[in-house]
């Protein structure tokens, strides 16, 4: 028993060193998302945001409720973003979802709205301030927009969205509670 016992673990450590010595030589180790995609898991989580549309060729002014989503992908390489309206005439349906990450020297983001995408970039959180700079390209349009956010102690932030230089959205959001 003991010599069976003895075989059994020879033949297993042949086993692994075979699948060791099949891996590339000099291949390297597998990336990790850097300190500024883990600075955003901050995000991650549901969130409930109420605020204001105003005025503008998007449309006309009123009140606002969106549930935020926001989940890391891609081995935390990059943050999935969905925003469902939970109030008015579009709610229920789903507003946009974006995408966003690290290039090594700065965030970069995309949003796809119905008719429309957006690009922004950020060069990261100044204290409890994120600003993201871009434009939208809205059925054939372009637009400058800059989103600004500002966290409100853990489980909070407000938002505002500026289209060429005048506030589109203002927004309070805050954590939804764990399920």
């Amino acid at each position: 028993m003991k010599r069976f016992i003895g075989m059994a673990v020879l033949a297993a450590s042949a086993v692994f060193a075979e699948e060791k010595a099949a891996a590339p030589a000099g291949m390297p180790p597998m990336a990790k998302p850097g300190p500024e995609m883990k600075a955003q898991q901050w995000f991650v989580g549901s969130w409930s945001c109420a605020g204001q549309m105003h005025a503008s060729p998007m449309g006309p002014e009123m009140k606002t409720a969106t549930r935020i989503d926001f989940k890391m992908e891609l081995g935390g390489f990059w943050m999935q973003v969905k925003g469902t309206a939970t109030y008015g005439p579009a709610k229920g349906k789903e507003l946009f979802e974006g995408f966003a990450g690290w290039d090594g020297a700065q965030y970069q983001r995309y949003d796809f709205q119905p008719g429309g995408m957006t690009h922004f970039t950020s060069k990261g959180w100044d204290g409890d301030k994120l600003v993201f700079d871009g434009e939208m390209m809205r059925q054939g349009q372009k637009m400058t927009l800059r989103h600004t956010i500002n966290k409100k102690g853990a489980n909070g932030y407000d938002g505002v969205l500026e289209m060429d230089g005048k506030p589109l959205r203002e927004e309070t959001c805050t954590r939804s509670a764990a399920k």
